[in-house]
């Protein structure tokens, strides 16, 4: 058929909408009513052939707001063709041609909805149905932004008993190895293809084209997160076992990092930051304000400087926050390179400023030192009822790790804290260098993944090496590295050649690596400009040089309790850059939130009485 043909009597033919080894699909009009459908021709079946071709027979029996809808099937010159509901929008790929690469929030939403039709399809009774050729050509974009599979002349049903598929089909690249072997395909080859199209959409790297291989896709940017790095990888795993066992369980695991990566005011109650407990409260007023108190510059919830807000606060505010709602910001890993009194500092601060549950861990097996900068204990309390006497928290955790078995549960319970702040979880070395070489990159990797999932910040300790297993795999797995040197210009040549190093093997962007010059003296050190120059660009902040964190480093006690106003300075512009803490501008607007939603909730209670 061509453009300007009738077919059936009443459908005018406008234009081919594809081709395929399934056969040409026509956009066509209904002369009588004026709408759009597509015809497909079936190749490979005649008319006066016993049943359905097989994609009807499947669309017959399928009813899904993602899925085109079966109308009518017409015999015509001994051939076969399927009407179905015309989609009106545009292919992936087509999206893809256009834009190059889409934005990681939008992959997600997509594979959210994806993930949904998949469920539905392995779902269907008596067989499941399997789709066997998820690729960016395959799922249109219609204008109301929701997404529809299309072309089902690759699907099947699964048949438990069958060994292996009548034939190997789909797209080389997309499909699943096991489509191409001797084995029957599954809802995991479905998810392995999902996987490659989330790479190649949210990449822009196509898996036909060279290098012919998936790469994590931090490797192409280094803003990507963590978790999709790892939802992906594990859809994408060679082996069906590794791979998520269902869409169900994949879906839980998009909608999990959704949430994290949402930004929601504290009372609303949908909002992934809303505790069980209630809103998380934004604890403290502006460090410009804070006393040199007992524990250094930190305001505990409830603080002096609370008691002279208003009497009335915002209920949501929980009675904590001085008036402000709690700042909602993505969950982040972080590794500091080889100066983990700069990283406890950091970790500490972050969890006293910002509200937020902080894990660190010790990550240098060689010379762990976070528990001396801390003043906390090597073990676990209680070591012996969660099963880990004698192990320290990241002996515990790490061999859960490479068992694939951490929970949020374990880590917490390997983890040691400090009785005035609450929400930092310490996970301090292992100690043992018997076991130095025991742990494995991947469990590493897996310890990681789980951190993220279960803290809002996380920390990474690593020592300088670029070749121990753990620095390297912290490094090429966080959001943000960070090496806090000193302000001269040794260290800062040696740590470019080290960014430089992994720039060109290991294909980690420079700018994952920001610098931040720790116990700067700007009377003997580098000017702030010259660092900047040096750093080109990536210097996110100064810590300044303090005698009482010198004295205290030989002393028992944690400098970290007892910092200078100065240094909590220092801290909080840090954290406002990682985006933990609200710039200056938005403090005036989060204060006015807060108000708005105390008057609100008020004037609620008012009317109602």
């Amino acid at each position: 058929m061509q453009a300007g043909d009738i077919f059936a009597e009443k459908y005018l033919i406008e234009g081919i909408l594809g081709r395929g080894g399934m056969g040409t699909v026509y956009l066509a009009r209904n002369t009588k009513t004026g709408g759009h459908w597509a015809i497909k021709e079936i190749s490979g079946q005649r008319s006066g052939e016993a049943g359905l071709p097989p994609e009807a027979a499947l669309l017959a029996r399928l009813d899904h707001p993602a899925l085109p809808k079966l109308y009518d099937i017409v015999e015509l010159d001994g051939k076969l063709y399927m009407i179905t509901e015309f989609i009106e929008g545009i292919s992936l790929d087509k999206k893809l041609e256009a834009e190059g690469r889409i934005a990681e929030d939008t992959v997600i939403d997509w594979a959210v909805q994806l993930c949904t039709v998949l469920d539905y399809l392995h779902s269907v009774k008596p067989n499941p149905v399997i789709y066997r050729d998820i690729k960016p050509a395959n799922i249109m974009l219609t204008a109301k932004g929701t997404l529809k599979l299309v072309d089902f002349g690759s699907a099947r049903e699964y048949k438990p008993h069958s060994d292996a598929d009548t034939v190997y089909i789909g797209t080389r690249g997309y499909a699943a190895p096991e489509q191409f072997g001797t084995g029957q395909t599954s809802a995991v080859s479905d998810i392995y293809s999902l996987g490659v199209t989330l790479h190649h959409l949210v990449t822009g790297k196509s898996p036909v084209e060279p290098p012919f291989r998936l790469e994590p896709i931090r490797c192409y940017d280094g803003s990507l997160s963590p978790g999709l790095e790892s939802i992906i990888s594990k859809c994408t795993s060679e082996s069906p076992a590794d791979r998520y066992q269902s869409a169900a369980e994949l879906l839980a695991d998009l909608v999990a990092l959704r949430e994290r990566k949402g930004t929601f005011p504290c009372w609303d109650t949908g909002s992934p930051w809303y505790r069980d407990t209630g809103p998380v409260p934004y604890p403290y007023p502006d460090p410009d304000h804070f006393p040199d108190a007992i524990r250094g510059s930190f305001l505990p919830p409830g603080g002096k400087e609370c008691e002279d807000e208003e009497e009335d606060t915002p209920d949501g505010d929980d009675g904590h926050g001085c008036g402000l709602p709690a700042y909602s910001f993505r969950r982040m890993v972080i590794t500091v390179w080889d100066n983990a009194e700069f990283g406890c500092e950091l970790a500490y601060t972050a969890a006293m400023l910002t509200g937020s549950e902080v894990l660190i861990a010790d990550l240098d097996l060689l010379a762990p030192k976070a528990d001396l900068i801390l003043d906390v204990g090597k073990y676990p309390p209680q070591p012996a009822r969660y099963g880990m006497p004698g192990r320290s928290g990241l002996e515990a955790v790490m061999e859960a790790a490479g068992k694939n078995s951490v929970t949020a549960e374990l880590l917490k319970m390997a983890a040691v804290t400090r009785k005035e702040v609450k929400n930092l979880y310490i996970i301090t070395g292992n100690y043992r260098l018997d076991n130095y070489e025991y742990y494995s990159e991947d469990s590493v990797t897996h310890f990681i993944d789980k951190c993220y999932r279960h803290f809002d910040i996380t920390v990474l300790l690593v020592n300088r090496s670029i070749y121990d297993a753990f620095t390297l795999a912290a490094l090429l797995r966080s959001d943000i590295n960070i090496a806090a040197v000193k302000g001269d210009i040794g260290q800062l040549r040696e740590f470019n050649t080290y960014i430089a190093f992994l720039a060109e093997k290991q294909h980690l962007p420079p700018e994952n690596t920001r610098f931040v010059l720790f116990e700067y003296d700007g009377a003997c050190h580098m000017s702030r400009a010259e660092v900047s120059q040096a750093t080109q660009g990536n210097l996110l902040g100064t810590v300044s040089y303090s005698r009482k964190r010198v004295l205290y480093r030989n002393m028992n006690g944690a400098y970290v309790c007892r910092m200078e106003k100065e240094v909590v300075k220092d801290y909080s512009r840090i954290h406002r850059k990682l985006g933990f803490m609200p710039s200056a501008s938005t403090m005036p607007v989060l204060k006015i939130l807060g108000n708005l939603a105390g008057g609100l909730k008020k004037m609620s209670r008012t009317l109602e009485g």
